[in-house]
C-alpha cells in the first residue's frame, strides 16, 4: 500500500509518477479534471483510465488536499474480493479514519470485486468519500449492480471525433445538435462549411488514429509503436476470463472480412472450424464486454430483432488496424476499406450517443446503415444523392456533398459527427 501511495512520504513524488510525467509532457495537453461525484469507470484497455486517476491525485494534491487522505491501490495484484476489504480495513485502520479519496484501478478482474465493493459501501468504509473506480469489463456488472449506491457507472470510450478534433485542432463555437430533427441539425451543420477542410483532414487522421490518447499523440503511424500493446493487452484480458485465442483469432478475422456488412453467428461458425454459432455468440458478447466491438442489430417494426442478420464493428478505428494486423499481418487500411471503417465510426458515434441504434433492411436488399428511431443515416462517403437514403427521413453522408432534399440531409461525414457528438469522454453506463 506505502508502495502505490508515494505521496503519503511526499507529495511531490506525484511529479515523479510516469503517467502524470507523460500528461504533462505532451502537448497540446489533455487532462480531464476530476468530477465531483464518485465513479465507476469502465473501458478499453490503455484509454487512458490509470492516468486519469493519477491526474486526479495530482489535482487534489496541488488543492490542497492532506496526502494520506488520497488512497490509490492497483488491484491486478488482488486474489479476491476478501483482500480488497482488507485493503480498505487497513486504511481506515491505519492510515486514515476520516473523508478520503479512494482510487481503485482495474478492479473489475478482482473475484467479486462487485460485492465487495458493495460491502464496502455498506459497513461505512466508503462514507465521505470520493470514490473512483475504475476496470476494463463490464462482465460482471449488471444494471443493479451497487444499487443505491452514491457512485455513477461510466464508460470512458476512445475520444470522439469532436473530442478529438477539440484537443488536435482546436474547439469550434457550434453546440451539439439532436440528430431526430433532421432541418435544424442540418442548419447548425452547415454552419461547419468554413472549416470542411479541416474537418476532412483531421476526420482521415481520425480513421488512421483512432481515438485513445497514446495514439493520438503518437509520433509518425501509431501502429508501429503501439500495435504489441494494445493486441497484447486485448489477448491478456482474452486468458484472464478463460477464453481460447484460437476462437478469438477466428472470430475477428471473420468480422475483419464482412466489416460494415451484415453476418450471423451461423455464418461464422460454419466459415472457420470453431463450429458452434452458440460459441461465436459467447466471444461476440464477451468482446462487447471488453469494449472491443460493437453489435448492432436489425430494427423492424420498431423493435429489435435479436435473430436476425447483425453489423459488427469495432468501437474505435486503431482497434480495427490492431486486429487486421492481427489475423492479416499487415494494418494498413486500403483505399477500398476507408469507407467502411467510416460506417463503422458514424455507427459507433450513434450508439454512443443514442440508446437503441440499429440497422434495417428490406426485401430486395435495400438496407440502412444506421436507424435512431425513426432516422435512417446511410454512410456513402464517397458522393451521394438523397435517394441512397431509403427512408423518408434521415441523413446521406457524404466525403463533401452538402444539400437538403424532401426531408433528407445530405452532408460531410466529418460535418455530421462533430455536430452529432458531445463533447463527453464519459458516458453513462447502458
Amino acid at each position: 500500500m506505502n508502495f502505490q501511495n508515494p505521496w503519503w512520504v511526499d507529495k511531490m513524488s506525484i511529479y515523479g509518477d510516469d503517467q502524470v510525467k507523460r500528461a504533462l509532457s505532451v502537448s497540446p495537453k489533455f487532462v480531464i479534471s476530476p468530477p465531483q461525484e464518485s465513479l465507476l469507470l469502465l473501458g478499453p484497455r490503455q484509454v487512458g483510465k490509470t492516468t486519469f486517476l493519477k491526474t486526479c491525485i495530482l489535482s487534489f494534491l496541488e488543492r490542497g488536499v492532506e496526502p494520506t487522505k488520497i488512497l490509490f491501490f492497483s488491484c491486478e495484484t488482488l486474489r479476491d474480493g476478501k483482500q480488497l476489504i482488507s485493503l480498505l480495513h487497513d486504511y481506515r485502520a491505519f492510515i486514515n479514519s476520516q473523508e478520503a479519496y479512494v482510487l481503485l484501478d482495474e478492479v473489475t478482474f478482482v473475484k467479486e470485486w462487485n460485492t465487495s465493493l458493495l460491502h464496502l459501501f455498506n459497513a461505512g468504509y466508503l462514507r465521505n468519500t470520493l470514490v473512483f473506480v475504475s476496470g476494463s469489463t463490464s462482465v460482471s456488472l449488471r444494471k443493479e449492480t451497487l444499487p443505491g449506491r452514491p457512485i455513477r457507472k461510466t464508460v470512458f470510450y476512445p475520444l470522439n471525433f469532436r473530442v478529438f478534433y477539440d484537443v488536435f485542432y482546436g474547439k469550434i463555437g457550434l453546440p451539439t445538435i439532436n440528430v431526430l430533427q433532421v432541418e435544424e441539425f442540418y442548419r447548425g451543420a452547415v454552419k461547419l462549411s468554413p472549416y470542411l477542410d479541416r474537418l476532412n483532414k483531421a476526420l482521415l487522421e481520425y480513421v488512421r488514429r483512432g481515438g485513445f490518447p497514446a495514439t493520438g499523440y503518437a509520433a509518425g503511424d501509431p501502429l508501429n509503436s503501439l500495435y504489441e500493446t494494445y493486441k497484447d493487452a486485448i489477448l491478456s484480458d482474452l486468458a484472464k476470463l478463460g477464453r481460447e485465442e484460437r476462437v478469438f483469432r477466428e472470430v475477428v478475422e471473420k468480422i475483419v472480412d464482412f466489416y460494415a456488412s451484415r453476418i450471423s453467428e451461423n455464418t461464422i461458425a460454419k466459415e472457420t472450424s470453431i463450429g458452434s454459432h452458440n460459441t461465436v455468440a459467447s466471444y461476440l458478447e464477451l468482446l462487447e464486454n471488453l469494449f472491443v466491438l460493437r453489435v448492432f442489430r436489425k430494427i423492424e417494426n420498431g423493435r429489435v430483432n435479436y435473430k436476425s442478420f447483425k453489423k459488427v464493428y469495432f468501437t474505435d478505428p486503431f482497434i480495427y488496424r490492431v486486429i487486421k494486423r492481427y489475423v492479416k499481418g499487415s494494418g494498413y487500411i486500403e483505399d477500398s476499406e476507408a469507407a467502411r471503417i467510416v460506417e463503422g465510426v458514424v455507427g459507433e458515434h450513434l450508439a454512443r450517443e443514442y440508446e437503441g441504434t440499429g440497422y434495417t433492411f428490406f426485401k430486395g436488399g435495400r438496407e440502412v446503415d444506421f436507424l435512431v428511431d425513426q432516422i435512417g443515416v446511410e454512410v456513402k462517403w464517397g458522393k451521394a444523392k438523397p435517394s441512397d437514403l431509403k427512408l423518408r427521413r434521415g441523413y446521406v453522408l457524404s466525403y463533401d456533398t452538402i444539400g437538403f432534399e424532401d426531408g433528407k440531409a445530405i452532408l460531410p461525414v466529418s460535418m455530421f459527427l462533430y455536430t452529432l457528438s458531445s463533447d463527453k469522454v464519459f458516458y453513462d453506463y447502458r
